[in-house]
């Protein structure tokens, strides 16, 4: 009896310890990555660069990060019910180069979207009728766009670009850029279903678990057709913002923002598999990444230290996310 007591005094304080370690770990893991990597910039800027954080120098970054800022919401919503869109690139370099000017800008961007929706629609029938892989049916479909553009100009942009395209990507409205409040109504727009519909309700159990889903009756082929076709259509709009704000008709626009999509989601938050994830988190990331590019452009990193850059936001974001949902568990 006495051996039984001392077992039950030594084990007690023990969970208790583990418990007072393990709750602030798991609070500080709950946050995105994109939150922190965001203040250490901000951090840097303020001891080393303090000219940077002024509000026109973050205002440019602001209106930069708009494009990058809708990709990612492209991407989220069809990693979330796992699935993948590597044929974003592929709709930024169409809609940064195949203008037709003597269009209003009402209709040319209703046009842009339906093509980002076209695009969208056919991955997903693919992914969906066809039962392909969302990374071969998408990386193919990226690829034909890139072709298609440049057998449509012989190796060059077709086209230029409009100049009311050009009012809504370089245009302000006070100091603040418009593309970035096209870009943060989006978020809001995408927030709606996400957080108070059936929508999200359903992409988060399509995610989180397919089989239990699918034993469930729930539409995962409608899901997964209508996030391609919404991600399509965000990345359609952030084409025509990217292409307004540069202002030239250029193929190579668009080339890496695939992998910028990727580490943005994955750096705010968002993982395959989990059906998890909020909209705060990607958003950050996006305007932290294009603050982290324009601090290596400062200090001549140029494209090499940019995709080593990536590739470990990518690697720490999985990490760190990783030990999250093992956290959770």
């Amino acid at each position: 009896m006495s051996v039984q007591r001392t077992f039950k005094l030594d084990v007690k304080p023990v969970a208790s310890t583990n418990a007072t370690l393990n709750s602030p770990w798991r609070f500080l893991l709950s946050i995105p990555p994109s939150i922190w990597v965001l203040l250490g910039l901000f951090l840097y800027c303020a001891v080393l660069k303090p000219m940077l954080l002024q509000m026109p120098f973050q205002m440019v970054i602001f209106r930069q990060a708009a494009p990058l800022g809708l990709a990612v919401c492209a991407q989220l919503l069809v990693m979330r019910c796992r699935s993948i869109d590597l044929s974003i690139g592929g709709v930024f370099i169409l809609l940064t180069t195949a203008w037709v000017s003597d269009l209003s800008a009402p209709w040319l961007i209703i046009l842009s979207l339906a093509a980002g929706a076209a695009v969208g629609a056919v991955n997903g029938f693919f992914i969906c009728a066809m039962r392909a892989s969302s990374v071969i049916v998408t990386l193919a479909t990226g690829t034909i766009l890139v072709g298609l553009v440049l057998w449509w100009g012989t190796g060059y942009a077709p086209g230029s670009v409009p100049e009311s395209i050009k009012a809504i990507g370089q245009g302000r409205v006070g100091p603040v850029p418009f593309a970035g409040l096209v870009w943060l109504g989006c978020v809001v727009l995408l927030a709606m279903p996400l957080h108070g519909m059936v929508y999200g309700k359903l992409l988060r159990a399509v995610g989180s678990n397919p089989q239990a889903a699918t034993v469930s009756g729930l539409p995962i082929r409608r899901m997964l057709l209508s996030s391609h076709v919404a991600a399509g259509m965000l990345a359609a709009l952030g084409g025509v913002l990217l292409s307004g704000y540069v202002g030239v008709s250029t193929s190579k626009l668009g080339a890496d923002v695939v992998m910028n999509s990727i580490a943005g989601v994955i750096l705010g938050g968002i993982t395959f598999g989990s059906g998890r994830g909020g909209l705060v988190g990607p958003t950050v990331a996006a305007f932290a990444l294009m603050l982290l590019f324009n601090l290596l452009n400062v200090f001549g990193a140029g494209e090499a230290g940019k995709l080593i850059v990536q590739g470990l936001v990518i690697a720490t974001a999985a990490i760190l996310a990783g030990l999250a949902q093992q956290n959770r568990r």
